[in-house]
Formats: structure tokens, C-alpha cells, sequence
């Protein structure tokens, strides 16, 4: 099949871009801008790019989003909240050991973070905090303490069911998200450098075996047992 007939088709089953729901182009918008702002940076993208690539005209763009702040900040806040409502809803829902809740999560965030453009626009909104400090607030605050939070919540569960041994459970979530982040810029950015660089899902593997271990309540000894080589150290 031809290139023009394969469009043509492609055509015939989704229907034209300028005939979708307002709703559909809305999203087509953002997740363009994302990539736009993620490969060219906030002043290289333009609006025109953004909207070539969601297949509208440069006028719907401003008609949605005013400008292209507007649309930075909404498409920030858009690919970063929609992810947190998601863990959030995750958190409510589960019914089964903490341990397997907070893999879960932790899982969802790395898959959600290697999503084409987010770690680029993560970077970038840091970078134009000064310039963008509403938008870089929410990522930074609200979506980062409400991200916290919901890691919080499955270790305190795993805490208090006796899975996971007492620690600070807002520390260690902490720890946990810098580490997605370090991993990923690890990934993304670094690894191209190396020479034998890991493949990432044995990396993200590891990692999950490390969390386990180091939340991992340890088993109750009875005085008359002797202890095991480093234990008590």
C-alpha cells in the first residue's frame, strides 16, 4: 500500500484532525508541547512547531492556552498531575501487602517518567524555575509532596503491619524519588557515555530489590539464638 493510500486510510478510521472533539485536540496540544519543550527547550519550540505537530492550526493553540507560557504551564502541570492522581487512586484501591502497594508505585512512577519528553521537561522546568515559578511550584511542590506522600502512606502501612522495619517513612520516600530521577538522568543522558552502560530494566530491577531490602522488617531472634555473622554490629 502507497504512503498517500496508507494516509488515506489511516484517515478514514480516526477521522480528520479538525473533525475530533475539542476535548481529543486539547490533549493532542499538550502531549505535543511536551515533546516540542522536552527536544527544543522553551525558546526554541514554537507555537507553530507545537501545533504542526498535533496536527492543528498555530490559532487553536492560542485559543486554548492564550500563550506559549500558558501552554508550558499547562502542559507541565497536565503530564505531571494526571501521574499523581493515578498513584493516588492506586493508594485508595489496593487491598494486599504493602510490600507488593509500594513496588506498584514505584514501578508506575519509573514507567511514567520514561514516557517520550517528561524527564526533559522535569529538567527543563527546573531550569526556568526563575522564569516560570508558578509552574515550576507545582511540579516541585504540590505534585512532589502529593508524589511523598502516596510512597509515605504504603511504607507507614508496611510499618504498621509488621512488613517493613521503623524508619522515617517521609525520609525514605524521599530517597526513593531521588533515586528514580537519579537512575533516570542516568539513563537518559549518561549512560550514552559508557561503555558497557546497564540495560535499564535490570537497573530499575535492582533497584526495587534494593527498596525491599532496605525496608525489609528483620525477623524476630529469640534470646537462646545465637547471632548471625554482622548481626548486632
Amino acid at each position: 500500500m502507497s504512503n498517500a493510500r496508507r494516509a488515506k486510510s489511516h484517515i478514514t478510521k480516526q477521522g480528520p484532525r479538525w473533525q475530533r472533539r475539542p476535548a481529543d485536540r486539547y490533549k493532542e496540544i499538550l502531549e505535543a508541547a511536551v515533546r516540542a519543550f522536552g527536544e527544543q527547550g522553551f525558546d526554541g519550540a514554537t507555537l507553530a512547531d507545537i501545533a504542526e505537530r498535533a496536527g492543528v492550526c498555530a490559532g487553536t493553540v492560542t485559543h486554548y492556552f492564550g500563550s506559549k507560557a500558558g501552554l508550558f504551564q499547562a502542559a507541565l502541570s497536565d503530564r505531571f498531575l494526571e501521574d499523581v492522581l493515578a498513584g493516588e487512586s492506586l493508594l485508595a484501591s489496593h487491598r494486599g501487602p504493602a510490600r507488593e502497594l509500594l513496588r506498584e508505585i514505584v514501578t508506575r512512577m519509573w514507567e511514567q517518567l520514561n514516557r517520550p519528553g517528561t524527564l526533559d521537561l522535569i529538567l527543563f522546568g527546573l531550569t526556568k524555575a526563575h522564569d516560570f515559578p508558578e509552574a515550576t511550584g507545582l511540579m516541585c511542590r504540590e505534585i512532589g509532596e502529593r508524589w511523598r506522600r502516596v510512597i509515605g502512606a504504603a511504607i507507614t502501612a508496611g510499618i504498621e503491619r509488621g512488613e517493613f522495619r521503623s524508619v522515617e517513612a517521609e525520609l525514605q520516600a524521599r530517597l526513593i524519588g531521588s533515586g528514580l530521577l537519579g537512575m533516570l538522568v542516568g539513563v537518559h543522558h549518561f549512560a550514552r557515555f559508557e561503555r558497557q552502560p546497564p540495560l535499564p530494566a535490570r537497573l530499575f530491577a535492582q533497584y526495587l530489590d534494593t527498596i525491599d531490602h532496605a525496608l525489609a522488617a528483620l525477623p524476630v531472634r529469640r534470646e537462646s539464638e545465637p547471632l548471625s555473622l554482622g548481626e548486632g554490629l
